[in-house]
């Protein structure tokens, strides 16, 4: 899930492809392709797919000296039967070149993003700091034990507290209540609006988790609907996390998940859903359609999934949608368009996640890339700081996971302020330039910049310190060489021209292991 890969192009196919009925895990629909190009050098060309499911990338170097690159939907096992008047409209592809390197291609496709694919309502809108309750209750959800947790969430410095599993239907476990979505009456005696009320009155919004798509076979949902999944006749279902897929090609399944979302709206001051989708399609067939069809299944999986999602937000067009599949399953621009935010990996070791981040970056906006501290990496044989966890997370869109239950009051007050400092170069990294400029996969440091409007923050982390080395020295990019900076380093403010940081560098002093700083940068 966003591992960095490159292969060199010879003779020959090669092939990146998807066949989950998702954008999937391991591959991405786009393509990068330069010749000895690096951040700043090198000609780059790339292009991405705007599409959710089933995909295919291939690129060919043939034997004349030119390379083919093929990108579009999957063509394994698909068939669409066209009668005559009909149109099949293929999703888009965004290409582009980049002649100055590959930090180039990243600000031309972020740009891009929020000019011409994020939803023009939301695009230009923050995104608040989230809490999530799952890493605290898992499925032992209950109205008093979440307002516990709000009022810790509130301490922090969250914006918006969002509910995760376990809150609707007989949801005691992942065997059981996925498609009966109804507030489980002992949980939640009065229904969601007391643990809402609480909530707006400590200065937060309200978000809940759903997963709109599946089914478990012990629910409600199931036994009066069994023709409702997607199954063969003759064989038994696969399970997948035990659960089943619906038919989200059948009419009257698409018109039962907009009913039941729209009502759980309209119903709660509900202002963020996370969308989550948790197996991959096993079973190409459908009690909706004739079996010449079954091979059309898994694209029409996906159009009834977007025309889900683009009515919801026509009725709610201020609830901020969040795309999650197992992670980053459908991280892609045909989700961008629908969706403000990606869950970017159920990966949340911030060491794993710097790697994550920065692969991620190479295609998709900053602002999308929702990013947590978490407890991950914290055991007895590794503990990182907070401070390390935190500003991990401050490098796109920030929320916490948590257990708030567990954490000592000074952790908590460590805790909010990062959370306050994030607030205030938010606009930075969410809207900004980024600049990769160190990578770990290549030395001890990773380095990132955001800047906007002459702004600057410069994030710096070190993973394992080496032996006798103490100072790193980290040049930024894109300043302005005449104009004069405010660098504030650990509390300490110093002023430094703009070629004096590009050209020498910020001399950082980083002694121990997990090292990290924020630093920011303001024209004088």
């Amino acid at each position: 899930e966003f591992k960095g890969y490159e292969d060199t192009l010879c003779a020959g196919k090669k092939i990146y492809e998807s066949q989950r009925g998702a954008t999937a895990h391991v591959a991405t629909p786009a393509f990068i392709i330069h010749k000895d190009a690096d951040e700043t050098q090198g000609e780059v060309w790339f292009g991405t797919l705007a599409w959710s499911g089933n995909f295919k990338v291939v690129a060919e170097q043939t034997p004349y000296d030119y390379l083919n690159i093929q990108i579009g939907i999957s063509d394994t096992d698909f068939v669409w039967n066209l009668k005559g008047g009909e149109n099949f409209a293929s999703p888009r592809v965004y290409a582009g070149y980049s002649d100055a390197g590959l930090g180039k291609m990243s600000n031309i496709l972020h740009r891009f993003a929020k000019e011409c694919v994020m939803p023009s309502v939301s695009a230009d809108r923050p995104l608040r700091v989230l809490y999530n309750s799952w890493e605290a209750t898992t499925f032992n959800v209950t109205c008093e034990g979440q307002m516990a947790l709000a009022k810790k969430a509130a301490q922090a410095g969250a914006e918006l507290f969002v509910v995760d599993d376990g809150w609707f239907g007989q949801r005691s476990s992942d065997h059981l209540g996925l498609g009966d979505w109804y507030v489980n009456p002992e949980k939640f005696p009065d229904g969601l609006k007391p643990l809402i009320d609480c909530v707006k009155r400590l200065g937060m919004d309200f978000g809940i988790w759903i997963e709109p798509e599946m089914v478990n076979e012990n629910s409600d949902l199931y036994r009066a609907h069994p023709d409702w999944i997607y199954r063969y006749a003759t064989r038994p279902v696969l399970e997948g996390r035990y659960q089943y897929m619906l038919d989200l090609t059948n009419p009257e399944v698409i018109r039962f998940i907009i009913d039941f979302i729209d009502k759980l709206l309209t119903e709660n001051d509900i202002s963020y859903i996370k969308w989550d989708m948790n197996r991959a399609l096993g079973e190409c067939a459908s009690a909706y359609w004739d079996k010449e069809e079954f091979r059309s299944i898994w694209y029409r999986h996906v159009d009834g999934f977007y025309s889900i999602i683009e009515e919801l937000r026509k009725r709610h067009p201020q609830v901020e949608f969040e795309a999650c599949a197992s992670g980053g399953g459908r991280v892609d621009f045909g989700c961008m368009s629908r969706f403000d935010e990606f869950w970017t990996s159920d990966n949340t070791d911030p060491l794993d996640r710097l790697s994550i981040q920065e692969t991620y970056s190479l295609l998709y906006p900053p602002k999308y890339m929702r990013a947590w501290i978490t407890d991950a990496a914290d055991s007895a044989d590794r503990r990182v700081p907070l401070s390390f966890k935190s500003r991990c997370a401050m490098c796109g869109s920030l929320g916490i996971g948590m257990d708030l239950n567990r954490i000592s009051e000074e952790n908590l007050k460590e805790l909010s302020g990062y959370v306050e400092e994030y607030k205030k170069i938010r606009p930075l990294v969410q809207f900004g330039r980024l600049s990769r400029l160190q990578s770990g996969r290549k030395d001890d440091l990773y380095a990132v910049e955001y800047d906007k409007d002459g702004d600057a923050v410069l994030f710096v982390f070190l993973q394992l310190r080496p032996r006798g080395k103490y100072e790193y020295t980290v040049k930024l990019r894109n300043l302005e060489e005449a104009a004069v900076y405010a660098v504030t380093v650990d509390g300490r403010t110093m002023e430094k021209s703009g070629s004096y940081l590009m050209h020498h560098g910020l001399v950082l002093n980083l002694r121990a292991d997990f090292s990290s700083k924020c630093i920011t940068l303001k024209k004088q």
